[in-house]
């Protein structure tokens, strides 16, 4: 018996695509009521869906943090408290895609772009994902084609809120960082020229290192997503960071509006990324 997407230890038969269809079509009313600021009642809504579909509440609020899983490959934020969970039948994907078609607006941020924090101390530092030389196209052919269908990669780059939003949580960091290692000086010398609208750089934000006072050219690329959530990066940002290896790094902020995390990517980038041409300029002959 296939136990894909049903919680550990649940009892029973597999869900079927009914069942899934009526948890997600609920998860995605209270994401919307969550958006606009409503206070959820997640013990309620278990209590009344595991009636509904005669599923215990414990496989009811698993089987919505599968949905959070599927979101957050799509890089949207997912439902505070429904922490992703992996593993999941194609039906749910589907039934996403469904829902998503019905709520285009979930597609896009709230019109306030704030990070929230797992700690008061801010967005955390981390250790890059473990290197797995994996095949991006290793998903599920449901999950794949919803990925080419709702770019996370794409959406990300043309969000210019959710852009600027993660540049200023880094340019904050960095200032902090720099004043409480005793270098003020250096922080009151962090440059933002993205912020200015200077594009043309190849990176976003110009910092140091405390102890040394090396130069950081911080390329910062934002997704609700999770680590390993593709990203674009253009022709003069991989050149920038050829032609400064030892100063270049791609920030790499995730779960920005999911407890923020970031870790830096260095160069050269291809011995980390995958990088694999997306898009090329044509002229007529």
């Amino acid at each position: 018996m296939d136990t894909q997407g049903i919680a550990p230890g649940a009892k029973g038969t597999d869900w079927t695509a009914d069942q899934v269809a009526i948890v997600v079509a609920n998860y995605f009313l209270m994401l919307e009521r969550e958006r606009a600021g409503d206070k959820i009642n997640k013990a309620e809504l278990y209590r009344r869906l595991a009636r509904e579909v005669g599923r215990s509440e414990k496989s009811i609020e698993w089987k919505l943090r599968n949905v959070s899983a599927v979101l957050e490959e799509l890089g949207i934020a997912w439902i505070p408290g429904l922490l992703p969970a992996h593993n999941y039948q194609d039906s749910l994907v589907q039934s996403v895609e469904v829902q998503l078609d019905l709520h285009p607006k979930i597609l896009t941020d709230p019109v306030s772009v704030k990070p929230r924090f797992a700690t008061a101390d801010g967005p955390i530092m981390v250790l890059p994902p473990a290197f797995l030389n994996s095949d991006p196209q290793d998903r599920q052919p449901a999950l794949r084609r919803l990925l080419g269908k709702y770019d996370p990669a794409a959406r990300d780059d043309f969000n210019r809120s959710l852009g600027r939003a993660g540049e200023e949580m880094v340019f904050k960091f960095e200032y902090d960082r720099l004043c409480q290692a005793g270098r003020s000086d250096l922080a009151k010398e962090i440059d933002w020229p993205a912020d200015r609208g200077e594009d043309h750089w190849g990176y976003d934000i110009r910092s140091f290192e405390p102890d040394n006072g090396e130069e950081r050219l911080l390329e910062i690329k934002t997704t609700n997503g999770h680590a390993r959530t593709r990203f674009w990066l253009s022709r003069k940002q991989v050149q920038t960071a050829a032609e400064n290896p030892a100063a270049y790094r791609v920030r790499r902020v995730f779960h920005f509006r999911n407890g923020a995390e970031m870790f830096d990517i260095t160069a050269p980038l291809d011995s980390s990324l995958w990088l694999m041409p997306d898009k090329y300029v044509a002229v007529p002959r």
